[in-house]
């Protein structure tokens, strides 16, 4: 039973990221050795199921580290034979219908062609880089074609030039060009590493841009070149860059469809937010407050009491979602304004979401001029002394005040002077 629960409850906190990123396109960058690693099939396996739930998917495949070394001709046709082998056998694994995995069954069509356009790297101090390229073009008309066509669009490191050159190109370049020339959603680039640490060694879960530029500096080569993709990508206009390990089985599941995924977020803004309480944010609102009402920790308040005040919630968001909540009830005639409905979502307890929230709402109190602010509260009283609450009675309230209390709480009031 308690398996089937667990499962029940994982679908359930699963669904809003399906609905949120079908129909988004998603271009996945293997890194070298990805496509030779035991965990592969799981990746691909990933990826169809991602595919199944509407995602659609590029994936550009790198079959060695690039360089910038000359290639003589027998060297470029070894390079172009070992990257169409490595993209052959992609193509095989897509076709096989496994027992037990996303792909039994499956009719998964992947598309690979003649995407990319190249120019040859040229003359580089002295020295001529024959065999090796830069992307020049995108067939983005192509690659929509497949994806309207349900198809999975499989990218190799190699570009041909109008004159029926072919050139071996770098596969991060090309990572770059395809996200900017689609307007990917996402790029999700997949590494030996987990993603962007500390000083301390702590995976960092999300950074904006100019903190993943700042650990540039302390990055490795492998992970500083992923990282510095990953950042002129959002610069470049794409919303959101990821870095996983192609080791970690489900990873790709794990980072799109949780809700602290498992590697890095790189994003040009803060992953989390706070602002002023949308539409949109009503239902979240109430997912967080109904159980603490039910607690009796929050007085109850009914959906509609909720709905006609929602310009007065300020919200936390984190990738959409609402994890924290608290509003500011002003009552400018008596000079007073309360603040209610203080809610953190349980995974984001002691994280300082609360203290954040109560800070922005006296910020707007002072704002708007008004003499003091109060809660009422019948089991985190000394939480709001923490923040400069003192208690008081309830006859130093204003008469309109006072007629908002629920009899049946005996809630302990806090005032705090502005």
């Amino acid at each position: 039973m308690t398996d089937s629960t667990d499962t029940i409850d994982w679908f359930r906190h699963t669904a809003p990221y399906i609905n949120s990123h079908r129909g988004t396109t998603v271009v996945v960058g293997l890194r070298s050795s990805a496509a030779s690693d035991e965990n592969f099939i799981n990746v691909v396996h990933d990826i169809a199921l991602m595919h199944s739930l509407g995602v659609r998917l590029v994936v550009v495949h790198e079959q060695s580290t690039f360089n910038s070394d000359p290639l003589t001709p027998i060297a470029v046709n070894k390079a172009v034979a070992d990257v169409l082998a490595e993209r052959t056998r992609i193509e095989q694994m897509f076709s096989m219908g496994l027992p037990n995995s996303p792909l039994h069954h499956a009719r998964l069509r992947v598309i690979s062609g003649n995407f990319i356009t190249a120019r040859p790297l040229g003359v580089i101090n002295g020295v001529d880089r024959s065999g090796r390229g830069l992307v020049r073009h995108v067939d983005v008309a192509g690659i929509t074609h497949a994806l309207d066509g349900t198809a999975i669009c499989l990218v190799s490191t190699l570009g041909h030039s109008a004159a029926g050159e072919v050139f071996t190109l770098d596969a991060l370049d090309v990572m770059g060009a395809v996200s900017r020339s689609l307007g990917a959603d996402k790029l999700i680039i997949m590494s030996d590493f987990d993603g962007v640490e500390d000083t301390d060694g702590i995976l960092q879960r999300q950074l904006t841009v100019e903190a993943a530029r700042q650990s540039l500096e302390t990055a490795g080569g492998g992970q500083k070149e992923a990282l510095m993709l990953a950042c002129d990508a959002c610069d470049s206009g794409v919303p959101r860059s990821h870095l996983i390990n192609y080791t970690l089985d489900g990873g790709l599941l794990k980072e799109l469809y949780t809700h602290d995924g498992i590697g890095t977020l790189i994003s040009p803004d803060e992953y989390e937010q706070i602002r002023v309480a949308e539409a949109h944010d009503l239902a979240g609102i109430l997912e967080l407050v109904r159980p603490i009402q039910q607690a009796g920790v929050l007085a109850n308040r009914s959906n509609e009491e909720i709905e006609r005040s929602l310009d007065k919630f300020t919200v936390i968001t984190k990738d959409s979602r609402v994890i924290a909540c608290a509003a500011l009830l002003d009552n400018p005639a008596d000079n007073i304004a309360e603040i209610a409905s203080v809610a953190t979502h349980p995974n984001y307890r002691d994280s300082g979401h609360g203290e954040r929230l109560v800070a922005g709402l006296i910020d707007r109190a002072k704002q708007a001029e008004l003499g003091r602010v109060y809660v009422r509260t019948t089991q985190t009283g000394h939480w709001f002394q923490e923040l400069g609450f003192t208690r008081a009675s309830p006859n130093t309230l204003p008469e309109s005040e006072k007629q908002k209390a629920k009899i049946n709480r005996n809630s302990n009031i806090l005032v705090r002077a502005l």
